[in-house]
């Protein structure tokens, strides 16, 4: 081990004189880079996935009073915008128990297209897993995006105090999975008068909110829309 140290010790000191000795900073780069860039890439990398597995990790051992994504906006629509602070304050969330999330930082439009698209690949993955809680988006869009099936039917018994409420609000589509239904089917809520557009600035279309289909914190969103129309 000893013998292997010292090799190693003389291979580094002949290699930082070897540096050295080359003239111009532009040609040590070029000497550093083309006998070393593997290892420079691989170092790169390996930073890279710690950060993003230890990022992973401690967001996946997060549970949220809810998660919600702002999709094709520019506006401050994020964690700890005015929205959010406001929101928070008025729903009475504990933050030392649970998170709230609100991802402004998706762009997708299922009425364009989305193959390929990271953004909606990221809110199928959301959705699917039921972290998801909403999203908001313009409002064609939204009813677009109901024909997946990864929006809640929000005639489903865990809406039935926001069908109480917003019942006249309710927006539809066909699912594209027939054997759910061949009729249309209430996917999302209208809030293109709410104060999202009137106070915050959040969209200059009309808009609409959708539930996601796998939510556990139903309760949440319909307190987010008590807090839009209050």
């Amino acid at each position: 081990m000893d013998h292997k140290n010292g090799r190693f010790t003389k291979w580094r000191k002949a290699e930082k004189d070897k540096i050295l000795r080359i003239p111009g900073t532009g040609k040590k780069i070029e000497y550093i880079w083309e006998y070393y860039k593997l290892w420079i890439i691989g170092a790169v990398f390996l930073i890279w996935f710690v950060t993003f597995a230890v990022r992973q990790y401690t967001t996946s051992l997060r549970d949220y009073w809810c998660y919600m994504i702002f999709a094709n906006t520019y506006a401050d629509a994020g964690d700890h915008s005015d929205l959010w602070e406001d929101y928070v304050e008025y729903a009475g969330f504990d933050l030392t128990e649970k998170a709230v999330r609100f991802d402004a930082n998706s762009y997708f439009d299922y009425l364009k297209g989305v193959t390929g698209n990271s953004y909606f690949e990221a809110f199928v993955a959301y959705a699917d897993s039921g972290t998801l809680d909403a999203i908001v988006m313009g409002r064609d869009s939204l009813t677009a995006l109901g024909k997946t099936g990864r929006l809640l039917d929000l005639e489903s018994d865990a809406c039935s105090s926001i069908r109480a409420k917003y019942g006249d609000r309710f927006l539809y589509a066909v699912p594209l999975d027939k054997e759910y239904s061949t009729g249309e089917v209430p996917v999302g809520i209208d809030i293109s008068d709410s104060r999202l557009v009137t106070e915050y600035g959040i969209y200059s279309e009309p808009c609409a909110i959708g539930i996601g289909a796998l939510s556990d914190n139903v309760e949440s969103v319909e307190r987010f829309l008590d807090f839009l129309f209050k």
